[in-house]
């Protein structure tokens, strides 16, 4: 089954692209400065002898030619390289910074859906967006039809606030947080996994900023040894179908004795789908 809606244009946000590349630049340059405090002075000379070995020469305003750096000393050599490098990756992280600043101040992020969305509604009945307002999105996101896993006639009848039916009291706490912070979810939809065929997670989430998709499996028998068992190869065959633990597939734990928190989720639910 498709796991996308047809005829969307699915897109990262370019904005929480450029606070992240600028967070990881601005982490970068914080690196640099520091290393660059205590770098050693003098300039590096390489020179390649007749065998085609290099040879290290170390260039200071007394010896313009520079001193002949033996290979024992080679951490002398190491030091000024590394230091010349970190001046360049500072400087082009500095550019890039200063680039991107200046794009963020300018960039809304959401002038071609603002066209869309000042129309008169009757008028936007009449033409196809070229990109979907987030609240849109979401909604067909949500309603897209699938079959869902059904229930054996002998299983509890256990209902979130919003009406779906889920099999644990601890789905009931994932799914109404969920719908509290204004995340998408299917229940138990169906997706194909290497090694396993096709599987029905827990909650197959959308985070409507970025519209990535991501899978939300609960395990709640962890203190069963075999049960445990098949959690981690679950995972291991969710990995293999790029669903990687920690970025497109989240899980939570529970054990008889340490029950689901909801204050858990909800900080899950803000870091990976807000």
């Amino acid at each position: 089954m498709d796991n996308h809606i047809p005829e969307l244009i699915s897109r990262e946000s370019l904005s929480f692209q450029v606070a992240a590349r600028l967070q990881e630049l601005q982490a970068l340059r914080s690196e640099k400065q520091k290393a660059l405090r205590n770098a050693p002075k003098g300039r590096l000379r390489i020179s390649t002898s007749k065998s085609g070995y290099p040879h290290f020469y170390l260039v200071n305003n007394s010896n313009l030619n520079g001193v002949y750096v033996p290979e024992k000393e080679l951490h002398k050599v190491q030091a000024v390289a590394q230091r010349d490098y970190n001046k360049a990756i500072l400087s082009a992280a500095i550019r890039e910074i200063e680039l991107l600043e200046k794009f963020a101040l300018k960039y809304n992020g959401t002038e071609i859906e603002d066209i869309y969305n000042a129309l008169n509604p009757a008028r936007r009945g009449l033409v196809s967006p070229a990109i979907l307002p987030d609240a849109k999105y979401a909604e067909l996101w949500r309603n897209l039809p699938y079959k869902a896993k059904s229930f054996a006639e002998d299983t509890p009848e256990i209902y979130t606030s919003r009406g779906v039916r889920v099999r644990s009291k601890s789905e009931v706490i994932i799914a109404d947080s969920l719908d509290s912070e204004g995340i998408p979810f299917r229940y138990e939809f169906p997706l194909t996994v290497k090694g396993m065929g096709t599987l029905h997670p827990d909650f197959y989430c959308l985070n409507i900023h970025s519209r990535k998709e991501l899978v939300w499996e609960h395990f709640g028998l962890m203190d069963n040894p075999e049960y445990a068992s098949n959690a981690v190869k679950k995972i291991e065959h969710y990995d293999k179908s790029g669903y990687t633990l920690g970025e497109k597939l989240i899980a939570t734990f529970e054990t008889s004795t340490t029950p689901l928190n909801a204050k858990h989720v909800r900080n899950v639910i803000r870091k990976f789908l807000k």
